[in-house]
């Protein structure tokens, strides 16, 4: 007999959660075989069966925290038997007390009504199906055989709870629920004040022309580390009464993917090149889209940069990453008629850049410095600059 456990990915991690069962209780399953999809509060992974068997028991069902370390499931050899009692004996005994409870209650004069409720078991798709469209399983008959709730069950169960026509629910994974919990802390705790600004990227867009492999994004990434070095106060953070300001320039970067937008760290940028940056990027984004992501890839973040410019957005009002005390954000360049030094119109690629600070502790001026000093450096960046 071999008990799988919650397995721990990163020293920090405390819970997670079964996403989806890829087996089920019966299957046979080879060592190497992914056996289920977990869920934690960065990623989604599969993980791996670290033996070959029976998968005789599924103790804790999709969508269940628990914390590192439990015994999730059993898997034995086809033929032995498994004492499963152990496993389900904390059950047993809510029950029986519940039982008990309710013996004891005096009898109600008036019959209360009847909920119908689980008389058999519930397919893993169903279950995923009634997770996503906010149906409770237990208060379901099942149509299947021996009283399995299927997902006809859960689908027409759906179509009965409100009189508004729904396309769909969508459950918030991980991912989602972290920024969700991240932005309201941050937007709740954080006073925060955006200062806005032109700046002129005809230099940028020239140095991009002979970087080789670079982006737009890249070089802005860079040219907020340089900035950060005359200003080191919004490289920074609150802990209780200290401002905490860094010596290492771990820039956040903002990154879209299939499972939502999330934000690795690219560390010691100051200490490298425009080149080095823009591979860093890409390998961050390409394990992002491939949901791979580790702990260490978000950690020690001090300072984040949002760049929305190649979706068309000119400008926003970001909100801080906490518990970093300054966002960068980065909008569409377009061509914008300009008076010149001679009073003169000219055409110039304008970019306006909005950067958030954190108000408890930097004010307007300060931050207008390094709201200055970071147009400062993007219009007047050189391409050797970036090597």
């Amino acid at each position: 007999m071999y008990e799988v456990k919650m397995p721990r990915l990163g020293v920090t991690m405390q819970n997670g959660t079964v996403s989806n069962w890829i087996y089920e209780e019966g299957d046979t399953v080879e060592k190497g075989d992914y056996l289920f999809e977990l869920e934690t509060e960065k990623s989604t992974l599969e993980i791996e069966s670290q033996t070959s068997g029976v998968l005789k028991k599924i103790i804790i069902p999709e969508g269940e925290e628990v914390p590192v370390n439990t015994v999730i499931a059993i898997i034995a050899a086809e033929d032995e038997e498994v004492d499963l009692s152990v496993y389900t004996k904390s059950n047993t005994s809510n029950e029986e007390v519940a039982a008990a409870v309710e013996a004891l209650q005096p009898a109600v004069a008036t019959k209360q009504p009847e909920v119908q409720t689980s008389k058999g078991a519930v397919s893993p798709k169903a279950r995923k199906l009634a997770k996503e469209l906010g149906v409770a399983v237990e208060n379901l008959v099942g149509t299947g055989k021996n009283g399995l709730i299927t997902e006809d069950n859960v689908r027409q169960a759906a179509s009965t709870n409100t009189s508004i026509k729904i396309k769909e629910k969508i459950a918030l994974n991980n991912i989602k629920r972290a920024m969700s919990e991240n932005m309201l802390e941050s937007w709740r705790n954080v006073p925060q004040f955006t200062q806005m600004v032109s700046v002129n990227m005809e230099k940028v867009l020239s140095a991009k022309k002979e970087l080789e492999g670079v982006s737009l994004n890249d070089i802005l990434v860079k040219a907020v580390s340089k900035a950060v070095k005359t200003n080191p106060i919004v490289n920074s953070r609150l802990e209780e009464n200290q401002i905490v300001v860094f010596d290492e320039v771990n820039i956040s970067v903002a990154v879209n993917s299939q499972h939502g937008l999330v934000v690795p760290v690219v560390k010691n940028t100051e200490n490298k090149s425009v080149a080095e940056i823009a591979k860093e990027i890409r390998s961050l984004a390409q394990k992002a889209e491939q949901n791979q992501l580790t702990l260490n890839d978000y950690s020690n973040g001090t300072i984040t940069v949002s760049n929305l410019g190649s979706l068309g957005i000119e400008t926003g009002t970001p909100i801080i990453n906490a518990p970093q005390s300054t966002l960068v954000f980065a909008g569409a360049i377009r061509k914008t008629p300009v008076v010149n030094e001679n009073n003169e119109i000219v055409v110039e690629p304008i970019m306006t850049l909005s950067i958030c600070y954190d108000h408890r502790f930097i004010d307007g001026v300060t931050g207008a410095k390094f709201t200055n000093e970071v147009k400062n450096v993007l219009e007047n960046l050189t391409a050797d600059g970036l090597l």
